[in-house]
């Protein structure tokens, strides 16, 4: 079937915007905005955000955990600071350990992100009382309100946030480009849990209108006085929260799973609108909950909570699907959004405070894992591997893609969340290049198979249909983005069916590498002036009648095309399958754009680079040749580790093998529903780290040392996973004890007869069973270039 877009349009009009944001560092690097993007010493810059609580991982493990974020191509690090975890007792501030700010904020500098600080005071984040103190309440003023008696209270919280970043400004040279007011101001609010249980008793969500906006402005103000002045303030957009005009940068976000919309009334949760095409930066466009106070024209649609995972909540138990977050990237970009924000990117373990636990009732009391890209344990997960290569095309090419306008087909809006048969598809062009956006993932929804799709795409002055040489068939969960007329360093690809990734350029070719969607052959059409010769080595290589190269590559093969030139340089694509651009990471050294291939997780460091493999002792990874640099020669220096190197006409590959540890534990079954499980005193030698993998079924999991809860799950159907190298009181003693409770399918009804205390009654199906206990050694491997 084929499928029409008119996408003849004018450039889109890109001026300087009026917000009176922006800010240079002392080394002349300056941040500015336009209309429709932001801007890096005046070149459109790309930010990819990604969220990581500090207070919720330990101190020890930060810096190869920001790492991993960078590599996953997280160029910007966004932080809550949560009130209750750092002034728990009032007039008691904590700044040591876990909660150091300052130490997180300059690793975040010396690895190389930005960092925008949430600095509340109210942050939501499921912490209890939206990380309020307990002591704030029972007061004569209201919380979140202009009472000068919150607003003292405030005060003394920024000005002690402001002590700890002191220098890490921006204007001071340090990472802290961006500073959020508030959060979900009069928008959302958070349980009181002094006294609540689940849904009752909401604290103050804030207030509109005028007071809202000046309250809005009080905390910019005193942000500003507490020194964190920095080129970008931002808050909340959605709701009904206060606006503060050419102040502040309101920022947006979209989840597939809404656990606050479940109730034991309403147990299943409906399809969102977020996998709708919407154009954000049209005024006159559908664009479901998005109603902006300001013309939509007047600034960049910008996000800083896009769902990269989902809490489990006590009425919501979903499995996060990978291909959701992947989906919402490319839904938000297609839509006009030149600045992503991921919430979370990183899952974390809540810390408990002097007086009990500081997350909310909603949640398990421990664990904050949020099925995010990266993991509580530091876990690189299905969902990063999809959203790396997308990441890293944003950052080879942000120049080309920010400007472009969106372009919906006719009937776009139309399309309702529940439809599982209507393609969805956009276009971001400048009227004669552009990608092609594909959607057929929608959560809560089981969508068609969609075969023998070609695309009819109206430009200035020509038509393009694609593709013209294979069947494209759109699966269930796919989401794709496509180029057309994309320069190849002077060559024009007219269209290709697969995704530009990123680029790397030596004295004899330019390499570009494009990742092939799962189960698509990759079709590339390329114009054939100053062509000699296209080659191939998989797949057909042949000339067309119109003097073009149309390449065809298998979608479960990987080859390389290259296209010889008259006095140019070659041209190479490497047509990745699944597979492999799943394995792909970029690194980057003085300038030196390096190309590797693991599926074993793998981040830069100062000497080289440090691989993270999870119960594998052997595993190989494989360099790209084509990068201008001599071969490098790895090595390591860990007692036993080996490496040998191979090379083929592309690749360098390398062979590691890393001394195996076997760990045994001795499980004594107590119940079915309860195991004592005894761990050796040596676990923790000679490895990174030891994964608990625990496979059961039941309602809530519970792991207790020595009396002593030290990590739960809300039982969703995945196995439950606990790293023990952070709860060394639990090595030393010994002992788990794993329990949990029944997960009951029936009813419950209350006995008529029953004597003074009320007595429950289930009827139904009720089970409670560990099946099986493992562990899993992680090994880090570092190796040093030489």
């Amino acid at each position: 079937m084929e499928y029409n877009i008119q996408a003849g349009i004018a450039p889109k009009d890109i001026y300087p915007a009026s917000l009176r944001l922006g800010g240079t560092n002392p080394q002349g690097d300056k941040i500015s905005f336009t209309n429709y993007y932001m801007e890096w010493n005046g070149k459109p810059y790309f930010a990819i955000c990604g969220e990581f609580h500090y207070s919720r991982y330990p101190e020890t493990e930060w810096e190869a955990e920001i790492r991993k974020m960078k590599m996953s191509g997280i160029n910007v690090l966004a932080t809550y600071i949560f009130w209750n975890h750092h002034e728990e007792t009032e007039g008691a501030f904590d700044w040591e350990g876990n909660r150091n700010l300052r130490q997180f904020v300059e690793l975040c500098g010396h690895v190389g992100l930005h960092v925008i600080l949430r600095i509340g005071p109210f942050c939501h984040g499921e912490v209890r009382n939206g990380g309020l103190p307990d002591w704030l309440f029972g007061r004569s003023f209201d919380v979140r309100s202009n009472d000068e008696g919150y607003l003292h209270y405030v005060r003394i919280l920024v000005n002690e946030i402001g002590r700890q970043a002191k220098g890490l400004m921006f204007k001071d040279g340090g990472p802290v480009i961006g500073i959020q007011l508030e959060n979900e101001f009069n928008a959302a609010a958070a349980l009181w849990e002094m006294t609540a249980k689940q849904g009752d008793e909401y604290l103050r969500g804030g207030m509109g209108g005028e007071a809202g906006a000046e309250h809005m402005r009080l905390l910019k103000q005193y942000a500003v006085e507490a020194g964190m002045v920095t080129p970008i303030y931002t808050s909340t957009g959605w709701g009904d929260a206060p606006f503060l005009e050419d102040e502040v940068l309101p920022l947006y976000g979209g989840y597939a799973y809404t656990p606050w919309s479940v109730s034991e009334q309403h147990p299943d949760q409906q399809p969102t609108q977020e996998y709708l095409f919407m154009n954000y930066h049209d005024e006159q466009a559908e664009t479901g909950e998005f109603h902006p106070p300001y013309a939509r024209t007047k600034y960049p649609f910008a996000c800083c909570e896009m769902g990269g995972g989902m809490q489990t909540w006590y009425l919501s138990r979903f499995q996060v699907e990978p291909e959701s977050v992947i989906a919402m990237s490319l839904m938000k970009i297609a839509g006009g959004c030149n600045f992503v924000g991921y919430y979370m990117f990183h899952g974390g373990t809540n810390p408990v405070g002097q007086t009990g636990y500081l997350n909310e009732s909603t949640t398990p009391r421990i664990t904050y894992d949020f099925q995010a890209p990266i993991g509580e344990f530091g876990q690189v997960r299905a969902s990063n591997h999809l959203l790396r290569p997308l990441h890293y095309f944003l950052h080879q090419f942000a120049e080309r893609l920010a400007p472009m306008a969106t372009v919906l087909p006719e009937g776009s809006a139309d399309i309702t969340p529940d439809d599982a048969h209507t393609l969805r598809y956009a276009v971001r062009t400048d009227g004669k290049s552009g990608f092609l956006f594909v959607n057929n993932y929608q959560d809560h929804v089981m969508m068609d198979t969609h075969e023998e799709v070609q695309f009819a795409v109206d430009l200035t002055g020509e038509t393009l249909k694609f593709p013209q040489k294979t069947s494209l068939t759109i699966r269930p969960n796919a989401s794709l983005m496509l180029p057309f007329n994309f320069a190849l360093d002077g060559l024009n690809l007219v269209y290709a069916t697969a995704q530009p990734v990123t680029a790397v350029a030596s004295e004899e070719a330019i390499t570009y590498f494009f990742a092939m969607p799962e189960g698509v052959d990759g079709e590339f059409k390329l114009a054939g002036q100053e062509i000699i010769s296209v080659d191939t080595d998989a797949g057909t290589a042949a000339a067309e009648a119109d003097g073009a190269y149309s390449v065809v590559i298998p979608h479960d093969r990987s080859a390389m095309i290259r296209i010889a030139r008259n006095g140019a340089k070659e041209v190479r694509i490497y047509a990745m399958n699944a597979q492999d651009a799943s394995a792909l990471w970029v690194m980057n050294n003085d300038g030196h754009t390096r190309i590797l291939f693991s599926e074993t997780p793998l981040v830069q460091t100062a000497e080289g680079i440090e691989f993270f493999s999870t119960g594998q002792g052997s595993f190989t990874f494989r360099e790209y040749r084509g990068q201008g640099q001599a071969a490098p020669r790895w090595s390591t220096a860990q007692t036993g580790c080996s490496i040998s190197e191979r090379q083929d006409e592309w690749f360098y590959s390398y062979d590691i093998e890393v001394p195996v540890k076997e760990i045994e534990l001795t499980i004594r079954r107590i119940h079915d529903h309860k195991l004592a499980v005894q761990v050796p005193a040596d676990l923790l030698k000679g490895v990174e780290e030891v994964l608990l993998k625990i496979d059961y079924t039941g309602n809530v999991g519970y792991a207790f040392s020595q009396g002593r809860l030290f990590h739960d799950h809300f039982y969703n159907g995945q196995p439950w996973e606990i790293g023990l190298s952070r709860f060394g009181h639990v090595v030393r003693g010994g002992e788990i004890i794993l329990e949990t409770t029944p997960l009951r399918k029936g009813i419950m009804t209350i006995v008529a007869d029953a004597a003074m205390a009320i007595e429950k009654q289930f009827t139904g199906e009720s089970t409670a069973v560990f099946h099986k206990v493992t562990a899993e050694p992680v090994y880090r491997v570092g190796l040093v270039s030489g």
